[in-house]
């Protein structure tokens, strides 16, 4: 049975039944039992591919980078060019309007990947990106990056979100402009974030950490240790082989402790190790497109493949009809509050959002790509 986890009707239960969560089941809908046919990785990537077309990206946000990056996936594996069409329209606007701050939340390996694609007038988007990563955004006197110095409660915080956008990027700016010292700088700010997060004794990663205060805070975030893992992947994947040594082995190690905190259900919590927190929507998509991703590379072995199809399964049951990844937790202020963690990730409200939607595709892109290697 898949969990729900939290606390949704009946209509949103779904039961799968078989050998190794094959696609054959039943589903209640309004207490009515019904037949019911788990759809295939392309299926879950053109509906949530469709429904994040509801979404405006005029100004950049936090998950913009993940709906692009699954959106091209969307585009590259279904032959549907709806898709990047929709991504570069906002990239269009974006190269006309004046620098912001907002810029670091850009998503600029999407771009990598559209000028890579054959627009080239897209070209001036990795420069401008670039320059604001490395020449604009302050540093600390340890060298840590500065992404948002404009608002007063970031002004020296480090954010795990930034180990899934920045880092890539930076490296995939390597391959483009054939600059070794970008594969160098990219896996430093990697490097220098993820020590900043962490803390010596603790497997997992915290949400943020100010330099001003010292305050670390949000420890075991469960989509935030999903944004450093699936950078990091991503990461790997665009770095040199000389370099690849070390962040293959902090991947491997944070993968190892994440598996565990699976729940049989196949999500994970909105905070990894607490189980009085809620299975969280979004947990689902970024381990899961991570430990795919990681076994197609050969980082990671075949025995993940269990955790794999648990948190397919667990997905599934929570898309919609119209493609949303419903009970993904909304945007999550809570470790910048004065108040106590634990308890403000567990009230976070839920529902379908970027960051939830761009999860799912990337982890139906990472499916299909993974089945595609494995026949």
């Amino acid at each position: 049975m898949v969990l729900d986890g939290c606390g949704l009707s009946a209509y949103n239960l779904q039961v799968l039944v078989g050998l190794n969560f094959l696609s054959v089941g039943v589903r209640f809908v309004n207490g009515t039992q019904e037949e019911w046919s788990s759809p295939t990785a392309s299926e879950i990537l053109s509906k949530a591919a469709d429904r994040s077309h509801r979404f405006d990206f005029g100004v950049w946000f936090w998950g913009d980078a993940i709906a692009f990056d699954g959106l091209l996936d969307a585009s590259e594996l279904l032959g549907d060019d709806r898709h990047a069409s929709y991504c570069g329209r906002f990239m269009e606007v974006w190269l006309k309007r004046a620098f912001s701050w907002t810029d670091y939340l850009a998503p600029g390996l999407a771009a990598y990947r559209l000028v890579n694609s054959g627009a080239i007038h897209f070209a001036p988007a990795l420069q401008r990106l670039l320059d604001f990563y490395l020449k604009i955004t302050p540093r600390g006197d340890n060298g840590l990056h500065y992404f948002r110095p404009d608002l007063p409660q970031y002004r020296t915080t480090v954010l795990v979100d930034s180990l899934y956008h920045v880092p890539p990027f930076v490296a995939a700016c390597g391959q483009h402009f054939r600059e070794k010292k970008l594969y160098v700088e990219a896996l430093h700010i990697w490097k220098t974030h993820a020590r900043a997060l962490a803390l010596p004794g603790k497997a997992l990663l915290h949400h943020n950490y100010d330099r001003g205060t010292g305050r670390l805070r949000g420890y075991g975030w469960g989509r935030g240790n999903g944004w450093a893992l699936l950078g990091l992947v991503d990461l790997i994947q665009l770095l040199p082989a000389d370099l690849a040594a070390e962040p293959v082995a902090e991947f491997s190690a944070l993968s190892s402790e994440i598996v565990q905190l699976q729940d049989e259900s196949g999500f994970w919590r909105t905070l990894l190790h607490d189980r009085e927190s809620y299975l969280e929507t979004s947990t689902a998509g970024f381990y899961g497109a991570a430990f795919s991703k990681a076994i197609r590379l050969g980082i990671l072995p075949e025995s993940y493949r269990e955790s794999i199809e648990a948190a397919w399964k667990a997905l599934v049951s929570r898309i919609d009809d119209e493609g949303g990844a419903f009970g993904t937790s909304a945007v999550t202020w809570a470790a910048n509050l004065l108040a106590e963690d634990s308890s403000l990730y567990r009230a976070a409200p839920t529902e379908v959002n970027v960051w939830g939607q761009g999860a799912a595709l990337r982890f139906a892109s990472e499916r299909i790509r993974l089945q595609s290697v494995s026949k």
